[in-house]
């Protein structure tokens, strides 16, 4: 038989698969993808700052808004600078009245602006050892302006203590009959104080109310006595001392 005449048999061709392979397998990837990628950025969101790298800063609590207040005061006062002379002429502390303006500003600053009047009664002495009275009546003036800024130290507490000093002024005035001296000057002061207060959160005035409280405050006004009288004869020249005083106060709210 001759095999050139021989018939071939036709070959089937392989059936075209829907989907490549390596289509297949590249939408597979695809799909799983999305959620990976969504998981990677959780995990990262989630951990911890690494080794030396700074966490974010805390946010600073907020500002307090600065607030007025008004009131009146009334205390004591004793000449302590100057004891001997004047135990001899008036001996009983002086009463004092007074008014005050005051800011609080800068969450833990206060400043305060304080004006005192207090008169005294006593008698004038012969300047011997130890002195004698004359029966001849003297009066003893004084008129102290105070400014004073203090540093509180819970200022959003109920109770509020404070320390403070400033600059002074002191008008006086010792008149007796048929003599009068007196005159003006400077000098400093510094006040301790404990103030009864509505508390209040970071950030927020407290609402305007009645507020009260007492301070202990020592001034000081070098040289301003004369080198004549009872100051002279016991060789004191500082009218300035120790004095104790009540506060009650109206603060403005927003």
């Amino acid at each position: 038989m001759d095999r050139s005449r021989r018939r071939r048999r036709p070959t089937r061709p392989a059936p075209a698969s829907a989907d490549p392979p390596s289509r297949a397998r590249g939408g597979l990837r695809a799909g799983q993808a999305g959620p990976a990628a969504a998981l990677l950025l959780l995990a990262l969101a989630a951990a911890p700052p690494a080794a030396g790298q700074p966490a974010d800063p805390p946010e600073a609590p907020p500002r307090t808004p600065p607030s007025w207040a008004a009131g009146l005061r009334a205390g004591l006062f004793d000449m302590t600078n100057s004891p001997d002379a004047y135990d001899a002429v008036f001996g009983d502390p002086m009463p004092r009245l007074g008014a005050q303006l005051e800011l609080d500003a800068l969450r833990r600053w206060r400043f305060a602006l304080t004006l005192d009047y207090g008169t005294v009664d006593g008698e004038r002495v012969l300047l011997t050892d130890p002195p004698r009275g004359t029966g001849v009546d003297e009066e003893l003036t004084t008129l102290p302006l105070h400014l004073t800024a203090a540093w509180r130290f819970r200022p959003r507490a109920a109770w509020d203590p404070y320390l403070g000093a400033g600059p002074s002024l002191l008008d006086w005035e010792d008149e007796s009959e048929g003599t009068s001296e007196g005159g003006t000057d400077t000098g400093g002061s510094v006040v301790l104080g404990l103030r009864r207060q509505r508390p209040s959160p970071p950030g927020v005035r407290r609402p305007g109310g009645w507020e009260w409280g007492g301070e202990l405050r020592w001034s000081t006004f070098p040289g301003a006595l004369p080198d004549e009288g009872a100051a002279g004869f016991f060789d004191e020249d500082d009218p300035g001392g120790l004095s104790l005083t009540f506060v009650a106060l109206r603060r403005f709210g927003p």
